[in-house]
């Protein structure tokens, strides 16, 4: 059995507490283009989340939630410069010392996201150090690809086989990212779209229970 090496993040919904500023970012940017949409409250959003609605990079969530496309557009571009500074969202309770535990245990993190690395680092803070410096996947390195890619190329970056290699998602799409690149997964309920219902994968309830199902495997 291969022992597990590597440990990759998704951000938003994992470790980042932010559906409500997102949310928000929504609401207000319907209303300055006055498009009249009817933006979904964070219940009816993990509902369309779980329903396999790609909400990922952020064009995706706002024409998700009704934007036309040109409009998705220019709110995307509002929401790479505003997003971190006018939107600010705090760390999930435990993901830090989450982050701190498996660096110190010697597992490699990575990074896997959409959002755009001035956010992410941002919010992070501090914690972006437990981080390999290059295996941080962002909207902008990615440049379009998708998770499945992110995790391909942070495995040939590291030289990491995939039987070596975890995903914590908090998306269908993060499962079937994991699934396709042969990446072990770990769900988490507290975020986007992945509930304690979800049988065919485990799932963790709260950021600690990251470390605890991860330090079971090894």
């Amino acid at each position: 059995m291969h022992k597990l090496r590597l440990v990759l993040f998704d951000v938003d919904g994992v470790l980042v507490d932010s559906l409500a500023a997102h949310l928000k970012i929504c609401r207000d940017k319907n209303d300055e283009y006055g498009l009249g949409l009817e933006i979904p409250d964070e219940t009816g959003f993990r509902q369309l989340v779980r329903s396999g609605t790609r909400i990922s990079p952020m064009k995706n969530l706002f024409m998700a939630v009704g934007f036309p496309e040109e409009f998705a557009d220019k709110a995307t571009e509002d929401y790479r410069q505003s997003f971190r500074q006018d939107y600010p969202s705090g760390l999930f309770s435990g993901a830090l010392e989450t982050l701190r535990d498996l660096h110190q245990s010697g597992f490699l993190l990575g990074i896997v996201t959409g959002n755009v690395r001035a956010n992410i680092t941002t919010t992070l803070r501090d914690g972006i150090s437990y981080f390999s410096s290059e295996c941080i996947y962002t909207e902008d390195e990615l440049a379009g690809a998708s998770k499945q890619q992110g995790i391909i190329r942070a495995m040939s970056r590291l030289q990491i086989a995939p039987r070596e290699a975890i995903f914590v998602g908090d998306q269908p799409a993060d499962v079937i990212a994991a699934q396709a690149t042969g990446v072990q997964f770990l769900g988490v309920s507290y975020g986007w779209g992945i509930s304690q219902d979800d049988k065919d994968f485990p799932v963790a309830r709260s950021a600690p229970e990251i470390f605890d199902y991860i330090a079971e495997l090894t």
